[in-house]
């Protein structure tokens, strides 16, 4: 979006709409399956960006979007921080068979 010259607007709600189609996603550690959750990433990057574009968004309350940008992606990150900490934990107990 920022290439494109898209204005601050459209690339806030890409970025909106790119984290809000790819934010439960889970990494484990299988070194193969991570490179296809990278090209997803970049799907959803382009795909949040066709949608900003025709002002087609994600809107707040809708998950854990907001009204604020900035505070919408701290959003994203303490699921990650914070909520999947006990995911960690079933995903190494999973992979070590118990």
């Amino acid at each position: 979006a920022y290439i494109d010259g898209a204005s601050a607007e459209v690339i806030a709600h890409t970025i909106v709409n790119a984290i809000s189609t790819i934010g439960g996603m889970v990494c484990y550690g299988a070194k193969s399956s991570c490179a296809s959750k990278i090209a997803s990433a970049v799907e959803a990057g382009l795909l949040g960006y066709e949608l900003a574009k025709r002002e087609r968004n994600f809107k707040p309350g809708e998950g854990m979007v907001v009204e604020d940008l900035e505070q919408t992606i701290r959003n994203i990150g303490r699921m990650g921080r914070v909520g999947m900490a006990s995911t960690d934990v079933e995903i190494l107990n999973i992979m070590l068979g118990k």
